[in-house]
């Protein structure tokens, strides 16, 4: 991309989040499109990457300090700044300067340099996305017969959908049986008399909102749609796996961004219950961990 065109109001690349954008990195990297792109390209894309905003893809430049957690010198994470520029994978959203901003208590503070993620209309294109908008502000609203195509066998080559015939097999090991009785976080109904009450208010704030039968059946659509991509998900109910799904449909995401976000999840091993299991990673979101959520469950014992 010519210098003219690494602006955020003049590029021809769209706006992107993290993961989708450090996957299109890997992609543009890979296909040398650039004769300078290479590993420590991905060293600094991935720095970037962790620190980006996680909804607007933003991210502070930071050349000493990412010099520093590369292991590189601060002229190497020019050159490879430059490269992704040059990619299209990045804008400048703002320019830096040396102005002092005499911010108080301090002696001197310069504008910082902010950079936003992009993706170049050459990876969509690749990959068979259809995109509505044009620049900075379009967005993938679907995909070509030739990219679902794609996605579907890209998601069995990294899950292993059709290497694993153990999937739904009973455990050969022996394991005590579930306990029938009563759960013992369940309180028992006070029968002697006392007053034991609460109130309705009380007792519905926690539920989530309703949602509408056209929304269900629209989040079924789409767990039907991203059911194939993933391999662990395939012996799990659309239902299930709709209800599971709807915090990643909430954002906004489309099937092939879920997708994504469901193998980047669990990589690597297959969770026996998937809707279950998707439930809990995403209620611990929060917790730190590059970008996103753990990639396995917790264990007991400390590593």
């Amino acid at each position: 991309m010519p210098r003219l065109l690494q602006e955020l109001d003049a590029t021809a690349s769209r706006s992107a989040r993290p993961r989708a954008w450090l996957r299109a990195v890997m992609w543009l990297v890979e296909a040398g499109l650039h004769r300078r792109a290479g590993a420590t390209t991905l060293v600094v894309a991935r720095d970037l990457a962790g620190r980006m905003d996680y909804r607007l893809g933003f991210v502070l430049y930071d050349l000493e300090g990412t010099a520093a957690r590369c292991g590189v010198s601060v002229a190497t994470v020019k050159r490879h700044v430059r490269v992704l520029r040059e990619l299209g994978a990045l804008v400048w959203r703002r320019h830096g300067t040396k102005r002092n901003l005499r911010l108080p208590g301090r002696r001197y503070a310069g504008t910082a340099t902010v950079y936003a993620a992009t993706i170049p209309a050459v990876y969509d294109a690749t990959m068979g996305h259809r995109l509505e908008g044009a620049g900075y502000g379009a967005r993938v609203c679907g995909v070509t017969d030739a990219g679902r195509d794609r996605a579907v066998e890209a998601g069995r080559a990294r899950t292993g959908a059709l290497d694993n015939p153990a999937v739904g097999k009973r455990s050969s090991g022996g394991r005590a049986p579930h306990s029938s009785g009563p759960h013992h976080d369940v309180r028992r109904a006070d029968v002697s008399g006392k007053l034991n009450y609460t109130s309705r208010r009380r007792a519905t704030s926690g539920r989530p909102a309703r949602r509408s039968p056209l929304q269900v059946a629209r989040d079924i659509a789409t767990a039907r749609q991203v059911r194939p991509l993933v391999g662990w998900t395939q012996h799990e109910g659309l239902r299930r796996l709709a209800y599971a799904l709807r915090p990643l449909i909430d954002r906004g995401l489309d099937a092939r961004d879920i997708a994504a976000e469901l193998c980047g999840l669990a990589a690597g091993w297959r969770p026996v219950r998937p809707a279950a299991w998707i439930t809990a990673a995403l209620a611990r979101e929060g917790e730190p961990w590059g970008m996103g959520v753990r990639t396995r469950p917790r264990r007991s014992a400390a590593p």
